[in-house]
């Protein structure tokens, strides 16, 4: 979201979080930043109205055989036989 940047609006948070978010995106918000309350009703609104959900982080990440990479991906941990 980028909403710690001191030149960070309500506007500009919306429209870089709206404009980037895909399934499976986790967006992080920091509690102290100016304008992330103000911010934040529309951001749900907009993307509940796309049809996204919103969940539990822990239920988003896959534990068996899964590994997150250098780029912050999930990644099947491929066996010896793969």
């Amino acid at each position: 979201s980028l909403d710690w940047k001191e030149n960070a609006t309500a506007d500009s948070i919306c429209q870089r979080v709206t404009s980037r978010v895909e399934n499976g995106s986790i967006v992080l918000f920091h509690n102290d930043a100016d304008h992330t309350p103000e911010a934040l009703p529309t951001i749900l609104k907009c993307l509940k109205d796309e049809g996204y959900e919103f969940v539990f982080i822990s239920d988003l990440i896959l534990k068996d055989n899964y590994e997150i990479n250098h780029m912050g991906r999930q990644c099947k941990i491929k066996s010896d036989g793969e």
